[in-house]
């Protein structure tokens, strides 16, 4: 009975493919059969993962090796053995390639100068002549294996271990069915029950796949746990934040104020705050506070929460920038983790002058040009700190710009930055003019931008 009669066919190409097997043979080979389906089934398994979750690499060269092992097999089973050992030489490259993946081990494109063996095997076992090339592959990823387990075992991580050990497991016996060595101990390569011929390597590569399915699949559910409380803790400082920028700018007779605040993917330090005032002469004015806290996530928004508080506490007593900045940079001392934070306080009154004070920040632009103010350090880093104040005057119709360094870093596609000098060229623009300019050069931070124009006196009037 041809193996193309069992499957239905009668085609010649099959059937020289397939060649003739007796009955009883296919009965003791039946294990070849079961362990082709559990491979498929291992194969299924990973694929579907990589499917689920496909910044998992590992488990799509799983699934690929257990596929190629898969078919292997049920070539074995049906007689086409010129097949069998095709795919077998494809399916040895492909086991190192998956045992470097799941292990995660680094600088493995050497092994790739062995993948013309593999090739070359698969063609040359069609010819009788060169039939003799056959286990060049099983030598060679035997020795690739080697290496791989052995760097395995010395990484950190406690789930490549246990990995690498699962496949040093599978490689010992694999060399120790060998057949030299079968020939010095007299040893056989499978074991028969009932009948039937389990093979030794088959079956503890079957227990390869079912360890390293599970030590996968576990560290995928710890991977997607640790990321989505990480995404609800970016989701609260994002909050925490939107909270903390306000909504709405009031109202300042003698001001046109505009603000543009544009988050990136993450939670960034950006904060500013524009609050009205009245001198004691009764004069109006607007205090304005624009800053950039290093760092990311929960604790960057939970220090611009600090930071905010305290403008709006200190805002009720001095409206005197460096004074603000000063007492600032003692609340930051001791809550600043070695990180700190750059701030530029501003007060602008009725009559146009301005008084700034700046922390580290980026320097303000006046109707296009970047200002000359006094630079102290960032707030955070000295307790002795203090911060000079410098004096200008706005004008009618004078546009003054800040800035965080979310436009000045902008970066594009090739890595250039949007840099200081298209900063300055859009400085009089409107607000959003400017902060989509950045975003659209390449956002890399969160972009804030504050424009404040002195309005005319006609305009003031009718404000």
């Amino acid at each position: 009975m041809t193996a193309g009669l069992l499957l239905g066919t009668g085609l010649p190409l099959f059937d020289k493919l397939f060649p003739s097997m007796p009955l009883i043979e296919q009965v003791q080979n039946t294990p070849l059969l079961i362990t082709a389906v559990l491979m498929f089934c291992l194969a299924a398994a990973f694929l579907a993962l990589w499917r689920a979750a496909p910044d998992f690499r590992a488990f799509r060269i799983l699934g690929i090796f257990f596929a190629s092992v898969a078919v292997s097999q049920s070539f074995a089973y049906f007689g086409g053995q010129t097949l069998y050992w095709c795919v077998r030489a494809i399916s040895s490259g492909v086991l190192v390639e998956a045992a470097g993946e799941a292990m995660q081990i680094p600088r493995r494109r050497w092994m790739l100068l062995f993948w013309p063996i593999y090739l070359f095997v698969s063609v040359a076992v069609w010819f009788p002549n060169l039939s003799f090339t056959a286990d060049w592959p099983m030598l060679a990823s035997a020795v690739l294996l080697a290496i791989l387990i052995f760097q395995g075992l010395r990484r950190s991580s406690a789930r490549d271990r246990m990995i690498a050990a699962a496949f040093l497991f599978y490689w010992c016996v694999r060399l120790t069915l060998t057949g030299s060595f079968q020939r010095l101990t007299g040893l056989k390569a499978y074991a028969s029950v009932g009948g039937w011929h389990w093979q030794y390597t088959i079956s503890t590569l079957s227990v390869l796949g079912i360890v390293t399915l599970a030590i996968l699949a576990r560290d995928l559910i710890r991977d997607r746990r640790e990321k989505e409380r990480m995404a609800a803790e970016l989701e609260a400082g994002r909050a925490v934040q939107q909270v903390l920028i306000p909504e709405e700018i009031p109202t300042v007779p003698g001001f046109d104020i505009q603000s543009v605040y544009k988050p990136h993917g993450e939670v960034g330090g950006d904060f500013f705050q524009v609050l009205p005032f009245k001198s004691d002469s009764g004069a109006g004015g607007v205090l304005v506070i624009i800053g950039d806290v290093s760092g990311k996530g929960m604790p960057a928004a939970m220090t611009v929460s600090l930071l905010v508080g305290t403008v709006r506490t200190l805002a009720h007593y001095t409206q005197r920038p460096g004074e603000i900045l000063a007492a600032m940079n003692q609340r930051m001392l001791a809550r600043s983790h070695g990180g700190f934070t750059t701030c530029l306080a501003l007060r602008a009154d009725a009559d146009g002058t301005l008084t700034i004070a700046n922390a580290g920040h980026i320097a303000p632009y006046r109707n296009g040009a970047e200002m000359a103010v006094e630079n102290g350090l960032p707030l955070g880093l000295a307790e002795d700190t203090t911060y000079s104040e410098s004096s200008f005057r706005l004008n009618e119709n004078e546009q003054l710009t800040l800035v965080t360094d979310g436009v000045v870093e902008a970066r594009g596609q090739n890595g250039e930055l949007f840099g200081f000098v298209r900063t300055q060229a859009i400085s009089k623009q409107p607000a959003e003019a400017i902060a989509q300019a950045a975003q659209d050069f390449g956002q890399d931070d969160d972009i804030s931008v504050i424009a404040l124009t002195r309005t005319t006196l006609i305009e003031l009037a009718m404000a």
